[in-house]
């Protein structure tokens, strides 16, 4: 099993970053084991095809601390992308009543994504795994954002009648209830201005998206017809048109992971997803010493996700030398002013 445990404890330790809100709030991210559950749905052949959306009525379950069986009323259905086009399993969206869910684990939780493995081979099987860990980096250099935890699902046909298929997977943190933890509001517009960005926090989301070889993602709009941002969610203080941030999902095409099926957009310069571009705004340079500096104190405790695994050291071999050219680019002061500091978008707001 991934060393998931004893590498959040050394994140907290080495890298001196202090996620207070674990002590309390929502139940379900207060732990990083593993969770096993039951997912109950009707037979596939029943339904409509994944890139319809359908959403079906079907049964979470799983067993309390303290041994009770719980059975939880959901409704499920496919989002994404790419991977819904893609997946045999594809990524999930469950719905749970509130009133339902008061007092078990998954206590204020209404709407949750669920991050599954794509295809059966060990090849997606590390691709979820690395995703998982990039979040988990993310929670490192800051606070602002998205928890996650393992899961490990079980399939069952509410029919019967055939087999039960368990598959890993992993839930990800709603933006309202990281929101409410970190004392915000989510917000919904078409656009956002740079200049309504926290300027260190925009300069810490674009360091880590450099990192991990990312640029799937903007700060400013949403796809076409779409809310901003992409692939990012916008949470504010309360009554403030600033200090808003942005809350980064979706990683599988970046550079660190590698799947066979991540390629940069035709109207970027770069051929590869695993070739960095840089592409964070000239606002934020005068953030960059400090925001290095916090990377460079995480960086045994971000390292220390990639050292080994249960998916074998290759693959997360490749991964960590990944990361060792990011930090050689930002230390070596002529590779900095090049690749990043040169490289960064100017804007007008």
């Amino acid at each position: 099993m991934l060393k998931t445990n004893l590498n959040l404890a050394a994140v907290i330790l080495l890298s001196g970053f202090t996620f207070s809100a674990l002590a309390a709030d929502d139940p379900l991210f207060q732990s990083d084991e593993s969770l096993a559950l039951i997912l109950e749905l009707p037979p596939r052949n029943q339904l409509p095809p994944p890139q319809d959306k359908p959403t079906v009525a079907g049964l979470l379950r799983y067993t309390s601390n303290d041994g009770t069986d719980m059975v939880l009323d959901v409704a499920v259905s496919t989002r994404g992308n790419s991977r819904l086009e893609l997946c045999s399993l594809p990524p999930l969206s469950i719905n749970l009543k509130r009133k339902q869910v008061a007092s078990t684990l998954f206590a204020e939780q209404n709407k949750l994504k669920i991050v599954t493995q794509c295809r059966k081979s060990a090849a997606y099987r590390r691709y979820l795994n690395q995703e998982f860990m990039v979040y988990k980096i993310h929670n490192i250099l800051s606070e602002y954002s998205f928890r996650v935890r393992k899961l490990e699902i079980t399939y069952r046909k509410s029919s019967g009648g055939e087999p039960d298929e368990l598959h890993s997977a992993f839930v990800i943190e709603s933006a309202e209830r990281a929101a409410a933890r970190l004392g915000m509001k989510t917000i919904k517009v078409d656009s956002v201005k740079a200049s309504q960005l926290d300027t260190y926090q925009l300069s810490i989301y674009a360091l880590f998206q450099f990192m991990i070889g990312n640029t799937d993602w903007s700060v400013r709009k949403g796809p076409a017809n779409e809310e901003c941002c992409h692939n990012g969610k916008v949470i504010a203080p309360p009554d403030s048109n600033n200090g808003w941030v942005i809350l980064p999902y979706d990683f599988d095409q970046a550079g660190i992971i590698n799947t066979r099926y991540a390629t940069p957009s035709d109207l970027l310069p770069i051929k590869s997803v695993r070739q960095r571009l840089y592409r964070g705004f000239c606002s934020s340079n005068d953030q960059l010493d400090s925001t290095i500096a916090g990377f460079n104190d995480s960086r045994a405790a971000i390292e220390g996700f990639f050292d080994g695994g249960h998916d074998g050291p290759s693959p997360n071999k490749a991964a960590l030398r990944y990361l060792r050219d990011f930090y050689e680019i930002v230390n070596d002061p002529k590779k900095r002013q090049k690749k990043v500091v040169d490289a960064c978008q100017h804007t007008a707001n």
